[in-house]
């Protein structure tokens, strides 16, 4: 059973699951979510909880003996394994033999990070799921965002006018846990209600953060002013413009090639496939594809010409200009307007 973040406290008040699957990428929202779940468990006599972290030398027989306790102990308690990234056969048949063992006097938590298509199906994720609960914590969708701004602001008994709430999804879009902690701040300082955006400029601290690959995400959907957005936002941060060129050439190899299959018209299911690429980025590959010609990608390839002359140069305004120029050419299929000569 798979349950949002949103719902889970009115799930496990309905009544415990033997086990709790909370994986993804935010950690505010797995925070919370596990916190939830002890929460309500401590309510109903889980009172010893034993964590581990799945790593090299982790001694499993302390895992195995904490289950077994229960046996000698009549107590009921909770058992947390935080996974890696990778879960391989033989951690695979760990967790299943340990959900083997669930009974009503014993509550699994197993937490990480976001899980792909391929491992939400590997058998050991399939039991675990039947048998208990399964809550992915990432990051909202853009288009969502705002709702759970929204929602943050009432929990802690604010109101907030619309340019509000908007105004603070695109001060910490990617950074939940600041945006929850300065929401809190400002039940301090009694604000007046509603909130206005002109408030929220003389009193918070922006702390947006974007990744690469919410970058190339945005791109391949068109939004090229979110993408300068974020682009901005990356360079403040540090990020070195090779990084983000490297990121770019491997999306760009891989567009140029389903592109031609496109033009040829081959389905590209297959292709799909061979290059592993999962269903909820198939979405927004086929976006791309539906603007953006061969002859268009082909001259997004000499802007990365362009950009990679930049890097050699050490020349890093040219770069960062470059890639601004690269991202303005994901919105559609006409060609930019391009001097003859590299900036660089």
């Amino acid at each position: 059973m798979r349950v949002f973040p949103e719902q889970l406290d009115d799930h496990v008040r309905a009544g415990l699951r033997p086990c709790y699957l909370v994986f993804g990428d935010e950690p505010l929202l797995k925070i919370e979510a596990i916190d939830t779940v002890r929460r309500v468990a401590r309510e109903r006599g889980f009172d010893e909880r034993h964590s581990f972290t799945v790593e090299p030398g982790l001694e499993w027989s302390q895992v195995y003996d904490a289950c077994q306790a229960l046996s000698l102990f009549s107590s009921r308690q909770i058992i947390e394994l935080e996974l890696p990234a990778k879960v391989d056969k033989d951690l695979a048949a760990r967790i299943t033999e340990i959900g083997q063992q669930l009974h009503p006097d014993l509550l699994l938590i197993l937490s990480g990070g976001r899980l792909t298509s391929a491992q939400t199906k590997a058998a050991w994720f399939d039991k675990l799921e039947k048998q208990g609960t399964w809550v992915p914590v990432n990051h909202p969708e853009p288009r969502f965002f705002p709702r759970w701004m929204g929602a943050r602001f009432q929990r802690f008994g604010l109101k907030a006018q619309p340019d509000a709430i908007n105004f603070m999804c695109h001060s910490y879009e990617g950074n939940l846990l600041a945006a929850s902690q300065e929401i809190e701040k400002l039940t301090l300082l009694s604000p007046p209600q509603p909130v206005t955006v002109a408030y929220l400029q003389e009193t918070i601290t922006r702390h947006a953060h974007f990744t690469p690959f919410q970058l190339i995400d945005t791109l391949l959907e068109g939004k090229i002013n979110r993408a300068q957005r974020i682009l901005a936002a990356l360079r403040a941060e540090g990020t070195e413009p090779g990084q983000l060129a490297w990121t770019l050439a491997r999306e760009l190899e891989q567009l140029e090639a389903l592109a031609l299959v496109r033009q040829a018209g081959q389905p590209l299911a297959e292709h799909f496939s061979r290059l592993r690429i999962w269903q909820s980025r198939q979405q927004l590959i086929n976006q791309a594809l539906n603007r953006l010609p061969v002859t268009k990608i082909r001259q997004l390839w000499s802007l990365m010409a362009r950009l990679d002359e930049c890097l050699r140069r050490f020349d890093g305004e040219g770069a960062w200009l470059q890639l601004a120029t690269l991202c303005l050419g994901f919105r559609d299929a006409a060609l930019l307007p391009l001097p003859e000569d590299s900036p660089c």
